[in-house]
């Protein structure tokens, strides 16, 4: 096995400054142990020249020996530098295949999701406990089914990740607009998980939470930090009585990002990730 040296730029592209993950990069920088230079959605496009080594503001960048945080997000309505829906897609499709060659990527854009995702409820709590070992997630149904739901249930949009929805009316049958999805919410209170690579912290988590429950949020975080391309992710549980149950996972850090501790959070764990995605792709090689 070849060690590869680990990348000596972080290329910062942002679309937002207030960002969580972009702020700690733009104002604490200077922490990590390689330079971070910051560009924006409109500088990339308007400004940078892309080809196999990458030109801007009088300097090249290379990608073999550069680490990309993306922290480019959906640009919707009349602002950005996309005149449509169609170009704004092309624009991902096509920034997607430039950051192939990168020695490290936070998270691969998507036409869908830029910042990178699972998509939404329906399809984390579908395809994630065939993945993750253990792993609960809440009894569910979509839009349109007949199936029963017994317990305490409520009804959200699911590509709203964090919108636990509206107590359902009614019981059984199909309840709200096609496309919403039914499920039965659990018991106990909702916290938060942060993770950056195989980092992570659990500011709010329930004062009564027992050793195994915490063992169980580990073992999960490491599943996904060695299954998912996105290294930048906050995850949604509830307590539950058991183990917890998993309720969603979104790549901007809404609740955690706010906490003192977080800044910690990304200056140590994107370190480490940045430095060991050498010894695998090494590993790979």
């Amino acid at each position: 096995m070849t060690r590869l040296e680990p990348p000596n730029l972080i290329l910062l592209l942002y679309t937002d400054r207030a960002d969580a993950v972009a702020s700690v990069l733009l104002e604490q920088g200077q922490r990590l142990r390689c330079e971070v230079l910051a560009m924006s959605l409109s500088q990339l496009v308007n400004e940078a020249i892309v080809g196999r080594t990458w030109k801007w503001a009088g300097r090249t960048i290379d990608p073999s020996s550069t680490a990309v945080v993306n922290r480019l997000v959906s640009v919707e309505g009349g602002t950005g530098p996309f005149q449509s829906f169609v170009q704004r897609q092309q624009f991902w499709i096509w920034l997607a295949e430039a950051l192939q060659g990168f020695a490290y990527v936070s998270s691969v854009p998507s036409a869908i999701s830029p910042v990178g995702s699972f998509g939404s409820l329906l399809d984390q709590w579908s395809d994630l406990p065939e993945l993750v070992s253990g792993i609960r997630v809440p009894a569910h149904r979509a839009g349109g089914s007949t199936a029963e739901l017994r317990g305490d249930v409520y009804v959200v949009d699911p590509w709203h990740l964090y919108n636990l929805g509206r107590r359902a009316a009614i019981e059984p049958g199909p309840t709200g607009r096609h496309g919403d999805l039914a499920y039965v919410r659990p018991a106990g209170r909702l916290f938060h998980v942060a993770q950056v690579g195989n980092t992570i912290i659990i500011p709010n988590a329930p004062p009564g939470m027992r050793q195994e429950q915490r063992d169980h949020i580990v073992s999960f975080t490491r599943s996904m930090s060695a299954l998912s391309p996105n290294r930048i992710l906050e995850y949604a549980f509830f307590e539950g009585n058991e183990v917890p149950v998993f309720y969603s996972t979104c790549p901007i850090p809404v609740v955690t990002g706010r906490l003192p501790g977080y800044a910690d959070l990304v200056v140590t764990g994107l370190q480490d990730d940045i430095e060991n995605s050498s010894q695998r792709t090494a590993a790979r090689s």
